[in-house]
């Protein structure tokens, strides 16, 4: 059995943090993970992943009730039974595919913060099945309880290489769920989608969805995203990626949005380089073109020794229009959202 994991203390002061509200965010986080082998006959390996982490946190995120006090969960935990070309795991895994990085609308079961200090992606009770058809392609199909009755969330995947293009297509029944970390849980929808990636000097893909919600009139929802990515040979090398993203919907489906809007689309940057061997800075930057809100999200990252880091990190919320109370990026108001600036100093320690 193989033992790992990491500890992680951090707090943020809130700029303007709301009325009654403290002004520091805290957080102790503990991530334990094991896991090994149960057995090996002939070609077939049993083995098995367990996750468990620990969060305890005070400020005005636990205040607004956006995260509890305390938190002891199991972001993983799977069997997994495979060869060389197939794959069958049963338990709380993580099930993500596609080719955006900032924006994802094939991360069906996708809850990460790509740009938080230590990103962390929970994974979903289910079954997947994987055959490796060649070093190039694979098929997927995978079973999620939805939690109501006996209800399943239904998927099937390719991925092939074409070329020297990575492609893949996606289909999906999603009945109505209790499944209330996941977009979309409450509607009743057939999903699909695709994804392709490929590089000319330069690294580009799209990736996109399509939902058709399960109503008399049949309304659809699409979500799409393009993105380009270059590494300048400046310093250690200067990373800069741009996404595009796009999401509109007919007028009957039932939307989420709390400005009720039914096209939206945001523009996201990220940089990131490394100075030397001890420290690397990156930035995201995100912009809604619609509300005018956006972010800016700065990190350093500074290496103590191999296992323990210092992560300065600030995020800078904003409207161009000067509306502050209802932007998809950035609101402020009497309740805190968490799209408020900040600045922070986290310190992780992995063993």
């Amino acid at each position: 059995m193989d033992f790992d994991g990491h500890i992680a203390t951090g707090s943020q002061y809130i700029f303007d943090s709301p009325p009654s509200h403290k002004d520091f965010d805290s957080e102790l986080h503990v991530h334990l993970e094991f896991d090994g082998n149960i057995l090996k006959k002939d070609e077939w390996t049993l083995d098995y992943e367990i996750e468990t982490a620990l969060n305890l946190i005070d400020g005005p995120s636990v205040q607004s009730n956006l995260r509890p006090e305390e938190d002891i969960y199991l972001p993983r935990t799977w069997l997994r039974l495979s060869n060389d070309f197939f794959q069958f795991r049963v338990g709380r895994q993580e099930i993500l595919f596609g080719d955006g990085v900032i924006f994802q609308p094939l991360g069906l079961f996708e809850t990460r913060d790509v740009s938080g200090v230590v990103p962390e992606s929970l994974g979903v009770d289910s079954f997947r099945a994987t055959w490796f058809l060649s070093d190039v392609s694979l098929l997927e199909t995978w079973l999620v309880p939805a939690k109501i009755g006996t209800a399943l969330i239904s998927g099937i995947r390719a991925d092939l290489l074409l070329g020297e293009f990575e492609t893949g297509v996606v289909f999906q029944y999603h009945p109505k769920s209790d499944l209330e970390d996941f977009s979309g849980y409450e509607r009743e929808m057939i999903q699909m989608g695709y994804h392709i990636k490929g590089e000319r000097e330069v690294g580009f893909w799209n990736e996109s969805r399509l939902d058709i919600e399960m109503e008399p009139s049949s309304p659809v929802q699409f979500d799409t995203v393009f993105g380009t990515d270059y590494t300048f040979e400046i310093g250690k090398g200067l990373h800069i990626l741009m996404e595009y993203f796009l999401s509109t919907q007919q007028k009957e489906f039932s939307t989420s949005d709390l400005k009720g809007q039914r096209t939206y689309h945001h523009i996201g940057f990220s940089m990131d380089q490394p100075i030397d061997i001890e420290i690397k800075w990156q930035i995201y930057s995100l912009y809604d073109f619609l509300d005018k809100s956006f972010q800016i999200i700065p990190q350093i990252e500074y290496s103590v020794t191999d296992d323990l880091f210092l992560y300065f990190h600030g995020k800078i919320g904003g409207d161009i229009n000067g509306n502050k109370t209802n932007g998809r990026l950035y609101q402020r108001t009497n309740s805190f959202s968490g799209t408020e600036s900040s600045i922070g100093l986290t310190v992780a320690n992995y063993f």
